[in-house]
C-alpha cells in the first residue's frame, strides 16, 4: 500500500486536535496554519514542479518567520503563464480532506483569468476543528525569474515534504511592486523581514524589480513617490493590524526607517 501524502504526525482526530492546542497562540490561527500546508502538500502533489509558493505562507514555514497567513499563494511554473483547468485545482482541494476530520469546499472562484485563479473563499470544516475560511491563489501573468529553492515543509502536522519556494529576493521584488500599487500594512512588514536575510542582496533585488514592474505600465514617472505616500498611509493602522497574525513584527517606525532608505534607489 501507497502510504499517504504527505504522512501525518497523526492518526485521528483527538490527536490533530491535540497537535493544534499544542501550536501556541491563536487556536484559529493553528487551524488555519494546518490547512495550509494541507492544501500546499496536495497541490505539489496533483501539479508537481509547476507551483512556486510565496509571500506570507512561505515566510513562515521556509524562512521560520513568526507569522501567520490566511492563504497559500503560488505562481505557476513550468509551464510559466499557463492556466490550470479551474475543476482540477477545485478537486485537489477538496481531495486534501480526510473523511469527517478535516474538509475543505472551495467555493467558485473569485478570478479565473489568464492572469490568475484565485479561490477567495476555501471553506475548512471537520469534526474538532472550528470552522473556517482560507484562500489558494494561483498567478499565470509573469514567470517565476530566479530559480526556485527546493524546501521541505510539514511540521508540526505532517513529516517533511517538499516544496518549490521562490528566492527571497524575488519575493521582496514583488512586495516592492505591491507597495506602488496598493496600501496593505503586511507588505511592509513582511519587505522588512526579507530585507534582513543575508542573501537579499540590493543588487538583485534592483534586477528583479526591473522586470516585476515591467507589469507596471502606468505612472513609471512617479513610483518612488506613490510608494512613500503609500507607506506614510500605512501609519495610523499599521501596528493595530499586523500584530494580529505577526507578533513579532518590527514597530511601524523601525520597519519605515528600514524600508524606505534602502528600496527607493532599488524602484525602477
Amino acid at each position: 500500500m501507497v502510504p499517504p501524502f504527505p504522512r501525518r504526525r497523526w492518526g485521528n482526530a483527538y490527536a490533530l486536535a491535540d497537535l493544534l492546542a499544542g501550536a501556541g497562540g491563536n487556536f484559529d490561527y493553528a487551524v488555519r496554519e494546518f490547512a495550509l500546508l494541507t492544501l500546499s502538500a496536495r497541490l505539489t502533489e496533483r501539479f508537481p514542479g509547476q507551483l512556486v509558493f510565496k509571500g506570507g505562507f512561505v515566510l513562515r514555514h521556509v524562512h521560520q518567520v513568526e507569522r501567520f497567513s490566511e492563504d497559500v499563494d503560488a505562481t505557476r511554473h513550468n509551464p510559466a503563464k499557463h492556466r490550470l483547468n479551474v475543476d482540477e485545482v477545485a478537486d485537489a482541494i477538496r481531495d486534501a480532506g480526510t473523511g469527517d476530520i478535516i474538509r475543505f469546499t472551495p467555493q467558485r472562484p473569485a478570478v479565473d483569468s489568464a492572469r490568475s485563479l484565485d479561490f477567495d473563499s476555501v471553506l475548512v470544516t471537520g469534526s474538532l476543528v472550528a470552522d473556517t475560511r482560507v484562500q489558494v491563489e494561483i498567478s499565470y501573468r509573469e514567470e517565476v525569474i530566479d530559480p526556485p529553492m527546493r524546501e521541505l515543509v510539514g511540521a508540526p502536522y505532517y513529516e517533511d515534504f517538499e516544496i518549490l519556494a521562490m528566492a527571497p529576493a524575488e519575493m521582496a521584488a514583488e512586495k516592492i511592486r505591491a507597495l506602488a500599487q496598493r496600501v496593505k500594512e503586511t507588505d511592509l512588514a513582511d519587505l522588512a523581514e526579507l530585507l534582513m536575510r543575508l542573501e537579499v542582496r540590493d543588487d538583485d533585488v534592483a534586477r528583479l524589480a526591473r522586470h516585476k514592474f515591467e507589469l507596471v505600465r502606468a505612472g513609471a514617472a512617479n513610483r518612488e513617490q506613490r510608494i512613500h505616500e503609500h507607506l506614510v498611509e500605512m501609519a495610523g493602522d499599521y501596528d493595530a493590524t499586523v500584530r494580529g497574525f505577526f507578533p513579532d513584527a518590527r514597530p511601524y517606525a523601525e520597519a519605515f526607517a528600514l524600508v524606505w532608505p534602502r528600496i527607493k534607489g532599488l524602484v525602477p
